[in-house]
């Protein structure tokens, strides 16, 4: 089943100095913070092979528009991308590069309110996370001791903005909402803790609207680069809530973003477009929510063995060498031993969260982001599998 959706995978093309201007004020919300008097100073960096540029904060994190990613999730120079990579391939040493964009396991994000949110970012986060729950496959769990976990705090800025990281990121996960952040901006920013990126960055937005650099502010129209390399999933999405405002980053009251034929779409509303749905229910696949998915029961009968050259899509499962997988937005994560009726109860108990400052030797194993690790002979991690419930 192929979807409408909201992602562009792999390879973000990507929002360069626009990422700390504020939004048009024809758009009813900011998503981002007001501009500052100060311009912040970009590094460039690579992610997935492209190149970005961001914005340092000074602790091990770099602010991209409103996406935050970890140091692990980028790299100096270009790197080679397996677009279509084949199930139980060993990652790179720097388990950070094993995928980009890492999905949540068992379709759950393990969140931290913290103790700076007011009242109303509380509601305002309840009301957000229920839109998602309660219409797609995806579960919010307060976190007890799990070692890979998302907080949300206050940013202290007096915006309807908010950032997030992409994708789970251990313990770094974090979204920083502003003080009035709304349901609008919560949703999306929830999209890209899921791994999700803006929508009319994909490679076939050209068939569907048109960018007129013309009226961007000066510096922002990275943020309106295709992505070449990109996994589009299903249609193009003009409703998604990953999708800009016609109006973003205008420098002059005139749209950014139209359709074909010359006309704006609606502004966002605090509500999942059928095709975020959808596309949710295949990258995340389990009991639907309000009714989609197609069963989270990490069995292997009935799943084809993978086909080299075939391409997949996130979501999909197959069959290899006797293991279950699952595709994630740029790797393979092994499920379980096709031979087991169900999975051990919890495969990572005792082990200790990957740390980039340990001197690891080969047997040695560690958790990083939801699954197990073992460093094998050649100095390669091999992914052991998800951890348990």
């Amino acid at each position: 089943m192929k979807t409408k959706n909201l992602i562009n995978l792999a390879k973000l093309s990507i929002l360069s100095l626009g990422l700390f201007m504020t939004s048009c004020s024809n758009e009813s919300f900011e998503e981002i913070a007001p501009e500052s008097n100060q311009t912040p100073e970009l590094v460039e960096k690579f992610f997935l092979g492209d190149p970005v540029k961001v914005q340092n904060l000074g602790d091990g994190t770099y602010l991209f528009n409103d996406i935050i990613f970890t140091e692990d999730q980028l790299t100096d120079t270009a790197i080679q991308f397996d677009e279509n990579p084949k199930p139980g391939a060993q990652v790179d040493p720097k388990l950070g590069l094993a995928g980009g964009i890492t999905k949540w396991p068992n379709n759950t994000i393990i969140y931290v309110l913290d103790s700076s949110l007011s009242s109303n970012q509380i509601q305002v986060t309840r009301n957000s996370m229920e839109e998602w729950s309660s219409k797609t496959s995806i579960r919010f769990k307060e976190r007890t001791n799990e070692n890979y976990y998302v907080t949300i705090r206050n940013n202290g800025n007096n915006c309807n903005c908010a950032s997030a990281s992409v994708g789970v990121q251990g313990s770094r996960g974090r979204i920083n909402m502003g003080v009035r952040t709304s349901e609008v901006v919560m949703i999306h920013e929830i999209g890209h803790t899921l791994g999700y990126i803006h929508e009319q960055t994909r490679s076939d937005r050209d068939d569907h609207v048109i960018i007129l650099f013309e009226n961007i502010q000066a510096g922002a129209e990275s943020q309106f680069r295709k992505n070449t390399r990109s996994q589009n999933i299903g249609e193009f999405d003009i409703r998604s809530t990953m999708m800009y405002g016609a109006y973003t980053f205008s420098k002059n009251g005139k749209p950014t973003i139209t359709r074909l034929d010359g006309t704006t779409h609606p502004r966002r509303r605090p509500e999942l477009s059928p095709g975020d749905i959808a596309g949710t229910n295949q990258v995340y696949p389990g009991d639907g929510g309000g009714g989609g998915g197609g069963g989270n029961t990490d069995t292997c009968e009935g799943i084809e063995e993978w086909v080299n050259g075939r391409q997949y899509t996130v979501g999909d499962r197959v069959t290899y060498q006797g293991f279950l997988y699952e595709r994630d937005f740029t790797r393979w994560n092994r499920i379980k031993e096709c031979d087991t009726v169900t999975p051990p109860a919890d495969i990572c108990a005792g082990v200790s969260e990957y740390n980039r400052n340990t001197r690891y030797s080969p047997g040695n194993k560690v958790t990083y982001r939801g699954f197990l690790y073992e460093l094998q002979n050649n100095f390669r991690w091999s992914n052991l599998g998800r951890c348990g419930n």
